[in-house]
């Protein structure tokens, strides 16, 4: 595996730092794991201001609650968006690998 360098933040390094050595990873690896998960976010259509009001509203209570509504919301329009043929069940879900087989929602006609 080829590796580049890169600058970052002081502050952002210590960060990935401090977590890395939680979650039993590399500050590399930390770092190219939040990357991933914002790369994530995006490909979900999500904007940097929802991310951010989601994560405000975490502390209040409310964000699973909005968090789990926009899911819901997001796996409708996609599941539509199969349905009329204008994306396959592979391309919808970046985490399964491209192995989404029989996609069906939860008290969803589909």
């Amino acid at each position: 595996m080829s590796s580049n360098s890169i600058r970052i933040e002081v502050h952002l390094f210590e960060a990935a730092r401090a977590e890395g050595a939680v979650q039993s990873r590399s500050t590399a690896q930390q770092i190219e794991h939040w990357a991933k998960l914002g790369a994530a976010l995006e490909s979900c259509g999500l904007t940097v201001g929802q991310v951010a009001s989601l994560l405000r509203s975490s502390g209040q209570g409310a964000g699973d609650a909005d968090l789990w509504a926009f899911k819901r919301q997001r796996q409708q329009h996609d599941m539509a968006a199969a349905a009329d043929g204008k994306v396959t069940q592979a391309q919808l879900s970046w985490f399964s690998g491209g192995r989404a087989r029989g996609l069906k929602l939860i008290g969803s006609p589909y």
